[in-house]
């Protein structure tokens, strides 16, 4: 059943329709991220509906959502366009995600059971033997780590705001050449063992600097610096 056909059948109101409108927002966040759409591209909303295979309702509300985090705009004459990005707005990303981040390692530290601890070192030096992982096998690996820390640290609302500030630093970096984005291995493996520990006070400094080392090569990236 096609999105379409479920919003006609639904008797479910307005609940069914803030799910759709999910749906759609995450389908239209992926292809952000593939960098199937660059900053200034146009969306219309037609032709999207019917990309997505969905009715223009959800697809609006999904394009309202995505106006408020700032990731496209309005623009007179264009419609819908897709955001510039730039590196002052990726390092303020990254600093909130470090204070909340943070906050969550100290919350998680000693919680994650051993099971799930060791399939994640095992999926770190699964990467790390891939002479050039793709930016897609390293996200997911990322995402392991860190959407299993911010899950184990048992506030919702906290692992909820972490998700939606990894995706706008998934969408950023597929706009800016994303075939120099390098992977470190020994840096997660640090933070997972800080996590393993227990230690709070350990587990909230090792992702304090862990997301400390990334804003700098990011920003030695952007800048054209090699180190």
């Amino acid at each position: 059943m096609t999105i379409a056909e479920e919003d006609l059948v639904t008797m479910d109101g307005p609940v069914e329709r803030v799910n759709l409108t999910e749906q759609v927002y995450e389908q239209i966040i992926e292809i952000l991220i593939r960098g199937e759409l660059k900053p200034g591209d146009v969306i219309v909303e037609r032709r999207m509906a019917e990309r997505l295979n969905a009715s223009r309702t959800p697809v609006r509300e999904a394009l309202g959502r995505l106006e408020a985090e700032g990731l496209i705009y309005k623009q007179a004459g264009r419609g819908v366009t897709v955001s510039p990005f730039s590196t002052e707005a990726f390092v303020e990303l990254l600093n909130v995600r470090q204070l909340l981040e943070a906050e969550a390692a100290r919350l998680a530290a000693g919680r994650i059971p051993q099971s799930r601890i060791d399939a994640i070192r095992q999926a770190l030096h699964q990467l790390a033997e891939k002479t050039n992982p793709t930016l897609s096998e390293i996200w997911d690996i990322d995402d392991m780590l860190h959407g299993e820390i911010a899950d184990a640290a048992g506030n919702l609302l906290l692992a909820g705001m972490i998700r939606d500030l990894r995706r706008r630093t998934h969408v950023f970096n597929a706009y800016r050449n994303p075939t120099r984005y390098k992977f470190s291995a020994e840096e997660n493996a640090v933070l997972l063992d800080a996590i393993a520990t227990g230690d709070q006070d350990k587990a909230r400094q090792a992702m304090k600097d862990h997301i400390e080392a990334v804003k700098v090569a990011v920003i030695d990236r952007l800048s054209g610096a090699s180190r």
